[in-house]
């Protein structure tokens, strides 16, 4: 038996997983303001769904991974890989960054748990290379290799290195510096849209959220316009990413700000992301957003410790 677990900022998710599937009714959700520490929410959790400890866990966290340590970034939770094995006495346990997590869940995802919105041209042949792109709290990616034995997801931390030359350079053109978003977790996360939006509409107390609440229905034609203004750069930011990791499977996006902007304004997100590349020509990937809460537990359970 296999525990698994998402540690997101606000909430954890937990389930049990024998022979890679989910038990459907051990799912269950905590609040972490509830918890002092997550080593208390697997504890409370076991007491009640798992009287045996399970063999293995695999634990994503919202949060850098190195070696046997993670830290939960919004909560400042550090989680020790040996104190998981030392408290619950299991054979195996695995850290994980939460979009890895998602990673190791594309392969295997069900159709009703993605949403294709673009539809890339059929390829003779693909490299089993596909692309998760979270854009929520903040900003990673997770490039994923596919083969016909196992899924390799590889760490990054994408979200702190210098804005790319095409989203610079399209900022300036709509009117904004680029000086206010020098990486790209700057522009690319909750903070990034509010301050864009703040930005874009002259409105110091305008909230992200309030902006995509308020499209096409404000008074304020601007608040419209800066959220399809937003939706361009995330075109234009997959266009460089795509190039980058050659995600010939399709990129996923994933995270709140990426759904949120991607329901209302794929059309414009679409109109950048689409066209022909000097390198790729029109070889544009297929472009999916992740629908299911829980597909990162779904990639725990695929996860192969012994990789």
């Amino acid at each position: 038996m296999r525990l698994v677990a998402d540690i997101g900022g606000t909430n954890a998710r937990l389930a049990l997983c024998k022979d890679g599937a989910i038990v459907p009714q051990s799912v269950r959700n905590f609040s972490n303001d509830d918890w002092p520490h997550l080593y208390d929410i697997v504890s409370a959790y076991l007491k009640e769904h798992a009287p045996v400890p399970p063999d293995e866990m695999v634990i994503a966290v919202a949060g850098p991974v190195q070696g046997d340590q993670a830290v939960l970034t919004n909560r400042k939770w550090t989680i020790l890989r040996t104190e998981l094995i030392q408290q619950f006495g299991c054979k195996h346990v695995v850290l994980v960054n939460d979009l890895s997590a998602l990673g190791y869940a594309v392969p295997s995802m069900l159709t009703t748990q993605f949403r294709r919105i673009f539809n890339g041209p059929a390829l003779a042949s693909k490299n089993g290379q596909s692309l998760v792109v979270g854009i929520g709290t903040g900003f990673n990616v997770s490039p994923v290799l596919s083969t016909p034995n196992s899924v390799h997801c590889f760490a990054v931390e994408a979200g702190h290195i210098s804005m790319p030359k095409g989203v610079s350079d399209m900022l300036k053109a709509i009117g904004h510096s680029p000086d206010l978003f020098p990486t790209i977790e700057t522009l690319f996360s909750g903070r990034g849209l509010t301050l864009f939006c703040q930005q874009a509409t002259g409105d110091d107390t305008l909230l992200g959220t309030t902006a995509v609440q308020s499209y096409n229905t404000s008074s304020n034609p601007a608040i419209s316009n800066a959220i399809d203004d937003y939706a361009a750069l995330i075109g234009q930011l997959l266009r460089d990413l795509s190039l980058a990791y050659m995600p010939s499977c399709g990129v996923y996006l994933a995270g709140s700000v990426a759904r949120a902007v991607v329901s209302i304004a794929t059309a414009r997100l679409i109109d950048v992301f689409a066209q022909p590349c000097e390198i790729l020509g029109d070889r544009t990937p297929s472009l999916f957003t992740i629908e299911d809460d829980f597909a990162a537990l779904y990639g725990c359970a695929a996860h192969d410790h012994r990789l």
